[in-house]
């Protein structure tokens, strides 16, 4: 098996053969992986979707007007600024992504010419006193092809940051990026605060984090050394293929656990077969996506 379509109809299979095995709740949510796949595979090769996500104050909104040079998305001193996530997309095929937006549940864009093949969500900050702020966040950024995980000098080592959020999006270190804010504030501790935060990220799990250390505000902007990594890391149709495998790979490990753990002592023979069958196909869809992503 070599490509996409195989994989997502071997996914298919394996949520049907799950059916009485796993959980409910855990089928649906791994129903609902392979569907989100599947409208995105429509799009693979034509747009890529960036995520700039971080706490509060961060620059976020910032660092998106730098990148583009030019203002489109708000910023502002009162926090949070972004209550909503805000898609900025590129002004001549707007009306192409309108059913795209709509699955990742953004309302709201912003059209400009600055983009011409990549959508950059503006997410609120996941550490917000609104709790529905962080509610958007956790909906967003699964569904997403990459990250722009944006730190504040201040705030790089947060526990929530850290253990809640990064920790447990280990498996797609290939879709992120991470940008150390602000750097200006630093002067020539920014080299000691790159090592450091490189050094957490590693302890959460990231194989080899790449920190890029930018200036979104003032009056020596700089993000020459973001955008270059972006350009040099993040192909379009290659970052998008490898995000809906690492998905798939993901639920196949999740429905074997479930499988695995759905037989007793006490059960038939009949039973036994229809477990062993759903565990042996996620088996087989998560190795036939690990062959797939080693591919790319």
């Amino acid at each position: 098996m070599t490509d996409l379509a195989s994989l997502l109809d071997l996914a298919d299979l394996a949520v049907a053969r799950s059916e009485g095995v796993v959980p409910d709740a855990a089928r649906r949510e791994l129903a609902g992986v392979v569907l989100r796949a599947r409208r995105k595979f429509g799009h693979v090769g034509e747009v890529l979707v960036v995520a700039l996500a971080g706490g509060t104050g961060s620059g976020k909104s910032s660092l998106i007007n730098a990148v583009l040079g030019e203002d489109v998305v708000r910023t502002g001193v009162v926090r949070p600024t972004t209550n909503v996530a805000v898609a900025v997309v590129p002004r001549l095929k707007s009306d192409t992504y309108t059913q795209l937006l709509r699955d990742l549940s953004i309302e709201r864009h912003i059209e400009t010419s600055a983009l011409k093949s990549t959508i950059l969500v503006d997410l609120p900050d996941f550490d917000s006193t609104e709790v529905a702020h962080r509610h958007i966040v956790e909906s967003v950024l699964p569904a997403v092809d990459a990250v722009i995980w944006v730190f504040d000098p201040e705030k790089y080592s947060d526990t929530i940051a850290h253990a809640e959020f990064l920790a447990r999006l280990v498996p797609y270190e290939a879709q992120f990026v991470f940008a150390l804010n602000k750097v200006d504030l630093l002067g020539a501790g920014t080299r000691r605060l790159v090592e450091d935060l490189t050094r957490l990220l590693v302890l959460d799990g990231f194989g080899e984090p790449e920190v890029v250390p930018t200036i979104a505000n003032g009056e020596h902007v700089d993000v020459s050394r973001l955008v270059a990594t972006l350009l040099g890391r993040l192909d379009r149709k290659r970052t998008v293929v490898s995000k809906l495998v690492t998905d798939v790979r993901v639920a196949a490990t999740t429905g074997w656990d479930s499988a695995s753990g759905a037989v007793n002592a006490e059960a038939d023979q009949a039973r036994r077969d229809e477990v062993g069958l759903s565990a042996a196909t996620f088996v087989w869809l998560g190795v036939e996506a690990i062959a797939l992503l080693e591919e790319e």
